[in-house]
């Protein structure tokens, strides 16, 4: 998570969504007062080396312009609702909230490979009939509407063309030469045609759990393979 004061933005990281690589990214463009909340010990070794700030006040955040007596601690996956109840009303409501989607049919494998996969001892669908609430997590952490909505869903499928759609050129031009967090998901037989095409019952499990947002995106169901 961070919120950048002087463009006026806040990021609210999702799951499994390439969350991170944006935060490396984004924080070139942060000053010393903005928030930048901690990452893995090597994902800020290479915020590092690139030059980038680092995690920065996130703990005790005193706001003394604003007259809020709380001290906001913030962490990697906050929610929205947590952003809105420790930020200040103005901050909330006039900086811009962006976050990041994804096809939640793709979420679910990269889900299941961060999880650990076969290694689990569950295959894909076993892994979903079990634990379904991992794909209502990001929908937790970036509620699509109502108070909590963020001002602009980018979707990892097309995030070059959505970050140049919202204005984001520079933090693009910096973010698609990160790749943090991979190398976890098999490259082999773990598309969605694939691994849907060996579990087509995983298709209605991630449908009944996330028909919003594959309502709200527009994403459509697996093509299985024969």
């Amino acid at each position: 998570m961070i919120i950048n004061h002087s463009l006026k933005l806040i990021f609210v990281k999702t799951k499994k969504t390439a969350g991170t690589s944006f935060e490396i990214a984004f924080s070139k463009f942060c000053g010393a007062n903005d928030i930048i909340t901690p990452i893995t010990p090597k994902d800020e070794d290479l915020r590092r080396q690139l030059g980038f700030r680092g995690a920065q006040n996130f703990k005790n955040v005193v706001w003394h312009n604003y007259g809020l007596k709380n001290n906001g601690n913030y962490y990697n996956h906050m929610s929205t609702s947590e952003i809105k109840a420790t930020v200040p009303d103005e901050i909330f409501k006039s900086y811009k909230k962006i976050t990041i989607y994804r096809n939640p049919f793709d979420y679910a494998i990269s889900r299941y490979f961060w999880e650990g996969g076969a290694k689990t001892g569950l295959n894909f669908l076993e892994f979903l009939e079990i634990f379904p609430n991992y794909l209502l997590e990001n929908k937790s952490i970036a509620p699509l509407e109502g108070d909590d909505a963020c001002d602009v869903y980018l979707r990892y499928e097309c995030l070059e063309e959505d970050m140049q759609l919202h204005g984001l050129q520079e933090i693009w031009q910096v973010f698609h030469t990160i790749s943090a967090k991979s190398g976890i998901r098999p490259s082999a037989e773990t598309s969605i045609s694939e691994l849907y095409s060996k579990f087509p019952e995983a298709i209605k499990i991630v449908n009944q759990h996330c028909a919003n947002e594959i309502d709200f995106f527009g994403y459509s169901l697996p093509v299985l393979t024969s």
